[in-house]
Order: C-alpha cells, then structure tokens, then sequence
C-alpha cells in the first residue's frame, strides 16, 4: 500500500520535472519580459508540481492569436494626424501624441466635454441618469459586476431599457465577474439585451485564458456619451448613498469626439468575445463642434497590440519630465525601466511623487511594491501612503502640461498583460482638475519616510524581495 503511494508521487515527480524541461525553453522563446520569464522558470523549475498546471492555466499571453482574431487596427478609423489638433497642445507633448498614434493608439481629438467624477455618489448618479435617458443604444463593459445592490439595480435597469427597444450590450471579464455573469444577468438576456463574457478562465470554449484580463471600464450611451475611469459597477466603487467604507476612485464622463474612438475599443472587445456583429461605422472627426475644447487622446491597450501604446506613451512621457511627476495608483509595481527613470527624475531634481494605498486589498502586491522603495526613497522620489481607506483611482499628471487618466494601475500587469482603457489629457483645466484630485488624495495621506522603510524587519525584507521576483505573476 505504501510502496504503491510512493510509486505513484515518484512518478508525479518525474513528470513534473520532464514537464518543466519541455516549458522552459518554450518559456525563453516566447520573449517576455525579462521578470515575467524569470519568475516563470522559477516557478516552474523549483516546484513543477504547481508551477506547470499554473502555466497551463495563466502562463500562455496568445498575443498572435488574440492581435489576429481582433482584427485590431486603428489606422482605419485614425486616418492620420489631425494638424489643428497638434497645433493646440504645448509642443512639449506633441511627440508624446505622434508616438501614442504610431503605436496603435488614436489620434488626439479635440471639440470634447469632459467632467471628472471623483465621488463614488456622484458617479453612481450620472451613470444612472445616463443610463434611463438612453434612446438607441447602450454598451458597457466592467471588470466586476458587483453582486450587491449597485449590481442588482443596474441590471434591473438594463432589463428595462432593453424591453423599451434599446440595444444593450453588456461585456464582462469571466474572471472579475465570475459570481455574477450567469443567472445574475439572465433578466438582461430575457429583455432582449445581450451580454458577453470576455475569455472564458477555463478550456471549454476555443477562446480561452485565466491570465489575459479585460480591465477596462466604460459605459458608452447613445454613442455621444461615456463614462471611462476605474471604477467597477459595485459597492466599493459607487451607489445611491455615501458609504464611509467606499474606495477612492476616479472616472471621467466625456462628450464628444473622444467617444467614438472609445466606442470603437468596445467594438472590437465584443466581435472578439461574442462573434456578433456590430452594425457601426464610424463618423470623422467634427472638429471643435459643439461640446467644448477639451483635448483627449484615446489609448486602448492590451496584449492584442504589439507596441503596448500605453506603456510606451507612459514611459516616453515620464522620460520628458522637467518639473514634476504626480502620481496616484492602487498598486504599485513598476518594472525596470519605469522605475529607473522615476528615480532618475528624481535625482535630477524633478518633484516626484507617488501616491499609494497604506494596505490594499492584495497583499502580495503591496509587499512586491514596497520592495522598490528603499533605492527610489534614496532617489528623492516621495511616497505617500492614503490612510482613510482604500485608493483605487489611477492618475498621472506631468509637469502640468499632460494628465492620464484611465483603467491601468503603475504595475506589471496592467502594462503587460491586462486590456486596459486610458484617456491622455492636454487641456489646463482638465489637467488642472486632475492634479488638485492628486493634492487632495495627498492631504489625506502620510509620507513616507526613509528611516520607517529602514526599520523594517529582516522577514518583511526578505517576504518583499520574495514578491517581487515573483510579482509579473501576481
């Protein structure tokens, strides 16, 4: 009996071992990034027994198959450069929006109307008010669906306005909403609305993946309107009450140009969900028009696009900071180069600041992100750490000339992995509004200091350096 145990975990054994040896030069050819294929090989070198099955089931990134199924290309709705819309921003962010463009971003808009939403009310309030005024058409898509109240009532809400004629589109991510993409969402489906599930976690349909995420948010209605941002449809990021337990979080409601480009992400993230058709074409640009003069540049961003435009409109920015660099993320794991030049910036004299979570709600992304603070502290980059609760809003504003705003945490997943959604901003008042969002997150925070991080125990360093091999897997 006990030899027959033993034969049977030896054989396991060899297996997991055999296995590893055939994944980890399929690992080195698919040319990640540098942490993420360490991190892989040693997950599954030193512990095959769990590190194989985890490949099989988040380890593949199906950039080719994905980019291929898509169909994502932007130069057909880009068309090229707009002159006038250059000839309005500061030159110093010119080469910033030709290089978002070149990447497979879109072109900068102008003849926008944005309102920044820092309120979990008064953001509940406006995508409901939007949502019962719809006429033609509504299409959402979330990374959570809360199943709570929030959740409840905007499914009720969508059932109704389906029933009314109106074409509902619902998208969610299976993983982030794993609890609430079935029967919480049938009402919608027995209205006549529809709803799609983003990559299934599990092989039982062909498009498959636990590891690729669509963590956009973004409500588009009667496609002139839209709310993008970071905030999920749940309690924790919004309802019809304040709730001294919300996160902090941030979303934007646009009207204007800038919604067709994001109504043409929705677009292809629902062909290539659901296979249906999508009857939308999209109009030209109108010019300043009639909404107002905010300057937005659309970044949809994910593993379908080769040149990440996100991560390379990031980089090249915080690369051409001269004054400051704020910034304000739920999770904070940069990868070399952001790192490196953060502290670069710093060092040169640049007034950078980072604005996090005392504890998030992943512990083991707070250790990995605390890892990077003793060299960036040493640097003269300043942290601070956002006490009332959780933050969960995303914001960079650079030198006051350029603003993001968006769905994408500073971390290696979101630049690498998920689907993200982004809105760069060139606009005064608009950048102007989302740096004193930033001052305001800051006056409720503590700074952090070198001698709190030099305390630290010799286990908590060791538990961080631990995490942050491991962090492209987190």
């Amino acid at each position: 009996m006990y030899l027959s145990h033993w034969i049977i975990a030896h054989f396991f054994e060899i297996l997991g071992y055999l296995m590893a040896l055939v994944l980890i030069p399929r690992i080195l050819l698919e040319r990640r990034h540098p942490g993420a294929t360490v991190a892989w090989i040693l997950a599954v070198g030193l512990i095959p027994y769990l590190g194989v099955p985890l490949y099989f089931l988040i380890g593949g990134r199906m950039v080719r198959r994905v980019s291929r199924e898509k169909h994502w290309s932007m130069t057909a709705v880009n068309g090229g450069p707009d002159p006038s819309g250059e000839a309005a921003i500061l030159p110093g962010c010119r080469k910033i929006t030709r290089l978002l463009m070149r990447s497979g971003a879109f072109q900068l808009t102008m003849g926008n109307k944005i309102r920044v939403l820092d309120d979990g009310v008064e953001t509940y309030e406006t995508l409901v008010s939007l949502l019962g005024e719809a006429c033609s058409s509504i299409e959402i898509a979330t990374f959570i669906l809360g199943r709570d109240d929030v959740g409840r009532s905007l499914v009720r809400l969508l059932s109704r306005k389906a029933e009314e004629g109106v074409e509902v589109r619902l998208l969610l991510d299976a993983l982030g909403s794993l609890r609430t993409r079935g029967k919480f969402v049938q009402p919608i489906r027995d209205a006549g609305g529809r709803v799609g599930i983003f990559l299934p976690i599990l092989p039982i349909r062909r498009k498959w993946s636990a590891n690729l995420r669509n963590h956009r948010k973004l409500a588009v209605i009667d496609r002139h309107t839209a709310v993008v941002g970071g905030m999920n449809l749940a309690m924790e990021y919004m309802g019809p009450e304040p709730d001294e337990g919300r996160w902090r979080d941030v979303s934007m409601k646009i009207t204007g140009n800038a919604v067709r480009d994001l109504l043409a992400v929705f677009r292809q993230d629902w062909v290539y969900s659901t296979g249906e058709a999508f009857d939308y074409e999209p109009e030209p640009h109108s010019g300043q028009g009639e909404y107002g003069g905010s300057m937005v540049q659309v970044v949809g961003d994910g593993p379908d696009i080769n040149e990440r435009p996100l991560y390379s409109g990031v980089l090249a920015a915080l690369s051409r900071a001269r004054e400051s660099i704020w910034v304000a993320t739920p999770y904070f794991v940069p990868d070399e180069p952001l790192s490196s030049i953060l502290a670069l910036s710093a060092r040169m004299g640049l007034d950078v600041r980072i604005v996090i979570p005392g504890r998030s709600n992943h512990p083991l992304i707070d250790l990995a992100g605390r890892s990077f603070f003793p060299d960036l502290l040493a640097a003269g980059v300043r942290f601070y750490l956002y006490g009332p609760g959780m933050l969960h809003a995303k914001l960079i504003v650079i030198d006051g000339q350029l603003a993001v705003l968006g769905s994408a945490n500073m971390d290696v997943r979101s630049f690498n992995l998920n689907f993200e959604i982004a809105t760069f901003l060139y606009s005064e008042g608009d950048i102007k509004r989302v740096a004193d969002l930033i001052r305001s997150v800051m006056s409720e925070s503590k700074e952090l200091t070198r001698k709190e991080v030099a305390d630290r125990g010799k286990i908590r360093r060791f538990a961080e350096d631990i995490c942050r091999v491991f962090s492209p897997l987190l």
